[in-house]
């Protein structure tokens, strides 16, 4: 993980994160325990231990870097990380159905591998580990009331996410949705479960207040839509080398803020017309994507998109100085917070050094 160069994360903060999740998982043998092994990268396809590299766990260094910056120590904070990093991935599991993405990390999905049924059956069981990990926890001395205050913080950010995936999913068929409807969606969406990682830092400290609590959820969520945002201009604006599951969501009408600003603000007939032709079709055709992202440039979703990102970095900035951490810990977790959202990768595209 490039940001664990920082003051704020020892390298070997990741690894124990990692070997916290696989810890888990020791003594459960019954074959959907293999393909959630399977979704978090911990087993090959005989279901045999591997240690090739994982897929980052973003919100779990969120949590620990939070930890570090409010509590002097990371420790303490990774028993937590396993709860909203399986979260995390049951909500990927049940998305791979809904959007029927057949790759997730660069091997075959679990609904692609073992059907949709067993998917949603693995997403499911996978939800009850997340908060069973956190229950868990009494049985080794941590205090019922921190127990408690975790578990309402991730069960509010799943059921948020829940309702921003419903609102994806019904915007599909939408002609057109609002900006502002996109970004309030983005937030529940992607948002939450990042709002939900920072948060949770606040219940190690049983002297935590809820204004600090409420900076940091909302800090966390502006590092979720800026991640979303930064996808959506690389996914519209960055080349043609879409990976499947960004090529997927354009084809099936999948909303995204180029989109949103195109219908939203766009007052030219014409360029209303010929984008309001793809989104009336059952699917867009995979043919016109570059005519749809030439469309949405020409409007100006290009320079919005990146103010968007620019606000939302410094929401971000703001939300830290409102929860009191100190000036230097909170300039680490901006950094991680870039590192979280690419903003890195999207100033390489466009030769920045200095976006937000």
């Amino acid at each position: 993980m490039t940001t664990q160069s920082s003051a704020l994360l020892p390298i070997e903060a990741e690894d124990q994160i990692e070997d916290a999740i696989r810890s888990f998982f020791d003594g459960r043998d019954l074959e959907i325990y293999h393909m959630m092994s399977w979704q978090l990268g911990h087993t090959d396809e005989r279901g045999r231990p591997t240690n090739e590299p994982t897929e980052r766990r973003l919100h779990a260094s969120l949590l620990l870097a939070v930890a570090k910056a409010l509590h002097g120590d990371f420790q303490p904070a990774v028993k937590y990380a396993i709860s909203v990093e399986l979260m995390y991935n049951f909500a990927l599991i049940h998305g791979d159905v809904q959007d029927g993405n057949t790759e997730r990390s660069g091997r075959a999905s679990i609904w692609w591998k073992w059907g949709p049924s067993q998917a949603i059956n693995t997403g499911d069981g996978m939800h009850a580990l997340a908060r069973l990990s956190l229950f868990e926890l009494c049985d080794i001395g941590e205090p019922i009331d921190r127990v408690t205050a975790a578990l309402e913080i991730i069960d509010d950010a799943v059921l948020r996410r829940c309702e921003g995936e419903f609102l994806d999913i019904s915007f599909q068929e939408r002609p057109s949705v609002s900006v502002s409807e996109y970004i309030d969606m983005v937030a529940m969406r992607v948002g939450s479960l990042y709002g939900a990682s920072a948060e949770l830092a606040t219940v190690l400290d049983d002297d935590y207040g809820m204004e600090r609590r409420l900076a940091l959820r909302r800090f966390g969520e502006s590092v979720g839509i800026v991640k979303q945002l930064v996808a959506d201009w690389t996914s519209f604006f960055g080349g043609s080398d879409r990976d499947p599951a960004e090529q997927g969501r354009i084809i099936s009408k999948k909303k995204s803020l180029p989109i949103a600003f195109l219908f939203d603000t766009v007052k030219d007939p014409s360029i209303l017309r010929r984008a309001g032709e793809m989104y009336l079709q059952r699917v867009i055709d995979p043919s016109r994507i570059s005519e749809l992202t030439e469309l949405a440039a020409e409007a100006g979703a290009k320079e919005f998109t990146l103010e968007r990102i620019t606000a939302r970095l410094r929401e971000a900035e703001d939300a830290l100085s409102q929860s009191g951490i100190d000036e230097n810990h909170a300039a680490n977790l901006m950094a991680l917070a870039r590192d979280i959202g690419n903003v890195s990768q999207l100033e390489a595209i466009l030769g920045k050094t200095n976006l937000g």
